[in-house]
């Protein structure tokens, strides 16, 4: 039976680590650990205690994140339908990545101290575990592509590095509309999807309406608020 001090170390543990996700999520990697212990309701030492630095912490927050998107990827590329597949691929990899700003951040490289780019010592196993999923992610997709491309559903010169590239861009879109426009990156999924075909009957549906001009300079007016009010690393 566990003592009072470990069930104690239990629940602190299960705050921090609701509190982080929540934290990375909106403000991305760049926030502190002071912000997590904050937000987590404890002091910054018992978040010490557990995590020796914030990429320990980092690691365990986005560990199942990451086991998940290599696993929609093997789902995809093992779809009997390689068009079905892409599609879903898409589908559920966005979403994952538009709700939380920190593992945008982690998979696209962009903070790059946690993948120690700017430490003397040896990266840390996070540098390891987005590495390994860039390279096994690739490879599932490489699959989905070449035999989407073998059954005619795709353009002849399409790659895995495109989808790739082309995901990236949609991300932007995500962090464009921010809360005003939380899915204005569907409409980009749509003129993917349409972009990467070697033909078609009509255009995709797009699942949202375009923006107008004036919207648009509001919300790059909004985005500059956000970047302006965001914690500096």
């Amino acid at each position: 039976m566990s003592t009072p001090r470990r069930r104690d170390a239990q629940a602190n543990l299960a705050r921090v680590l609701a509190a982080a996700a929540e934290v990375f999520a909106e403000r991305g990697c760049s926030a502190t650990l002071a912000d997590v212990a904050k937000a987590a309701g404890v002091g910054v030492a018992t978040v010490y205690r557990t995590f020796e630095t914030k990429d320990d912490l980092i690691y365990a927050v986005y560990e199942p994140k990451v086991a998940q998107t290599r696993q929609q990827a093997r789902e995809a590329s093992e779809d009997p339908d390689p068009w079905r597949g892409i599609v879903s691929h898409l589908e559920q990899s966005v979403p994952t990545l538009a709700a939380d700003r920190g593992f945008r951040e982690l998979l696209s490289g962009s903070y790059g101290e946690t993948l120690g780019w700017s430490r003397p010592r040896t990266p840390h196993r996070l540098a390891k575990l987005v590495e390994d999923s860039h390279n096994q992610t690739g490879q599932h997709l490489e699959r989905l592509v070449d035999r989407a491309r073998e059954a005619g559903l795709v353009r002849d010169d399409l790659v895995a590095g495109d989808l790739l590239l082309l995901s990236m861009a949609v991300h932007t879109a995500v962090e464009f509309g921010g809360p005003t426009h939380p899915l204005l990156y569907r409409r980009m999924i749509g003129f993917l999807l349409d972009g990467i075909r070697p033909s078609r009957e009509g255009p995709t549906p797009l699942a949202e309406p375009g923006l107008t001009s004036p919207q648009i300079a509001a919300l790059e007016r909004e985005r500059s608020e956000r970047m302006a009010g965001a914690p500096q690393a």
